[in-house]
């Protein structure tokens, strides 16, 4: 071999032994024998040798084949076109920060006990020093970074990556063992968020202690204990990107041993991009279904507290509200030490400084959550300024439209998808078939109905075999029922005035070349079903349904949302009317 090539085989400089003496002399307490202490020296010096003279490639943040969440999961393995690597040494002198352009790029998989095992894929196991899993719960894969060898060792496993909005916050899990020297300069476990140019994205990661950082320290309640270890059991966590949509960043998860060389730390993470469900460190979730999304009425949210052992800690729930991008107001609930769910009663026109022109606000919420007075981070739901939903001023209408402003917003389409319409079906009585049929012309006035406290059962059914599948090139019959349980009440004049196809997110689907879209529903509405009788003995409910041509043409094949919006209906002790028209087909 070309010693040349080896850095291992090239001389050391002829002083080299002498001036590492010099340096182990001056330390104060020595956690490792001279030898201990030549033997890194000599590593660390060959390693910044190879790393100047381009044999062994330096960690540099690039973006390559990396996406925000792909691996995330870890369930099998750790992918080196989805995240990098790093290791190298900290410092051995006071407690100088990591030279991180000083640390070699490759990802280095090994035993636990091996000093050389810097970024490894575990499958679910118990941690041999502290018997936590070694993956979050429900996970079959993980990674741990770092190992249980002294030495000076530090190492990253990193994701750079271009924030799109849908990754404004990224939550993930993580445990951390540790080992406390009781002394500074301990080992340590960091979130390091930068930029592009290498800057620490101010207020991107927070533990809960102020700082991105966690330190070994047995007097930390944040910690358990055992022996001379600490250790953090599986957690959940979240990364606010929120200031750097469309920039580039890179996330570090850092692991490093004490700055005097003889204690350990490693780390554990896993479900990169996952959610904080069941996380011991506490939850929030946004409760579309108990909230009201218009007028009068309230923004609700789930959350599960803390839970250390048989303690259980607190949440504080911030409610920013914004309109056009600029924060009106901040609401804050009372400290909740227990339930699982807070509302905000909410009457628009009385936020401070509200525009009710602008029709709507937007809002995000940030929970805060602690055990006694240790605080465990923050878990934010919806992003500044756009808040739950992206774009402006459409997460809460300040008022809610009625049935006739529905219909007035789907008159201007009508008009122009049926002002072409030329020929009217001719009306015949559904009972007497010889009877005259009339021209089946038809003007309705329009009237403003009050919505009652009971409501009928909608169902939509489509296919005729559970075989079925409806498809991206596709014109399918579905059929509308509506249905009546109550036995002593009519829903009378029952219409739906407004039919969409959108994806999940409610965004128009796709449109064609021709500018039409790729999911149709024909009739967009309104249909009206007439009375819906009541409910007869013994349990047969009043139904009556309605046809719906569902017309796909080169749509993508995923989940969509069908939207029946402007149900409008009152309720009444009336017998429901019928009509029949006259369908005549030509022949071809």
């Amino acid at each position: 071999m070309d010693t040349k090539k080896d850095p291992a085989k090239e001389p050391l400089p002829a002083e080299f032994k002498r001036d590492v003496q010099a340096r182990f002399d001056k330390l104060t307490n020595p956690e490792v024998t001279f030898e201990q202490f030549l033997e890194r020296e000599t590593s660390e010096f060959q390693l910044q040798r190879a790393l100047a003279t381009n044999r062994v490639p330096r960690y540099v943040p690039t973006l390559g084949t990396i996406t925000p969440c792909g691996n995330g999961d870890l369930e099998s393995l750790l992918d080196p076109t989805e995240w990098q690597g790093a290791s190298g040494s900290r410092p051995n002198i006071g407690c100088a920060p990591i030279n991180f352009g000083g640390l070699a790029a490759g990802i280095s998989p090994g035993l636990i006990n091996l000093s050389t095992s810097h970024h490894t894929w575990v499958p679910a196991g118990v941690d041999p020093n502290v018997g936590i899993p070694t993956t979050a719960q429900g996970s079959a894969g993980a990674v741990r970074i770092g190992n249980a060898y002294w030495g000076w060792g530090c190492e990253l496993l990193s994701k750079t990556f271009i924030v799109a909005p849908a990754q404004s916050t990224i939550t993930f899990w993580y445990a951390v063992v540790l080992e406390d020297p009781g002394h500074a300069c301990e080992p340590f476990f960091q979130v390091r968020v930068t930029d592009a140019a290498g800057n620490i994205v101010p207020g991107a990661f927070d533990f809960g202690n102020g700082s991105d950082t966690i330190v070994a320290d047995l007097t930390n309640p944040f910690f358990q204990t055992k022996g001379h270890i600490v250790y953090k059991d599986w957690s959940c966590a979240q990364i606010d990107l929120s200031t750097q949509i469309g920039k580039q960043v890179t996330v570090e998860f850092v692991t490093a041993d004490c700055g005097a060389g003889g204690h350990w730390g490693y780390a554990y993470i896993d479900a990169f991009c996952g959610n904080c469900k069941g996380s011991p460190t506490g939850n929030i979730e946004y409760d579309c279904e108990q909230s009201t999304q218009c007028g009068p009425g309230r923004i609700c949210f789930d959350y599960s507290l803390p839970q250390m052992g048989s303690t259980t800690g607190t949440v504080t729930i911030m409610l920013d509200i914004y309109q056009n991008g600029t924060l009106l107001t901040q609401l804050t609930s009372p400290l909740l030490s227990s339930g699982t769910s807070f509302c905000y009663n909410i009457t628009p026109a009385a936020i401070p400084g509200i525009n009710l022109s602008l029709g709507g606000f937007d809002f995000a919420a940030t929970a805060s959550f602690a055990i006694g007075s240790t605080s465990l981070g923050q878990i934010k739901v919806g992003t500044a300024p756009d808040g739950i939903t992206q774009g402006q001023n459409n997460d809460y209408q300040i008022a809610c439209k009625s049935c006739e402003e529905i219909g007035k917003d789907q008159d201007a389409y009508l008009q122009k998808q049926c002002g072409r319409k030329a020929n009217f079906l001719p009306r015949v009585s559904c009972d007497c078939p010889d009877a005259q049929p009339d021209a089946g012309d038809c003007r309705c006035d329009c009237r403003t109905a009050e919505f009652p406290a009971l409501e009928p059962c909608i169902s939509v059914k489509w296919g005729d075999s559970r075989c079925d599948c409806m498809e991206t090139d596709d014109v399918e019959i579905a059929c509308i029922t509506v249905c009546n349980c109550y036995s002593n009440v009519t829903f009378g004049d029952f219409t739906i005035g407004q039919i969409q196809v959108t994806d999940m997110d409610g965004n128009p689907v796709p449109t064609l070349p021709d500018g039409t879209p790729s999911i149709q529903v024909i009739p967009s509405g309104p249909i009206c079903f007439g009375d819906i009788g009541p409910c007869r003995p013994p349990n047969q409910p009043g139904c009556v349904s309605r046809e719906l041509v569902i017309y796909t043409r080169g749509a993508v094949g995923k989940n969509y949302k069908l939207s029946f919006a402007g149900v409008c209906f009152s309720v009444k002790h009336e017998f429901q009317s019928e009509q029949c028209f006259i369908l005549k087909l030509c022949k071809d």
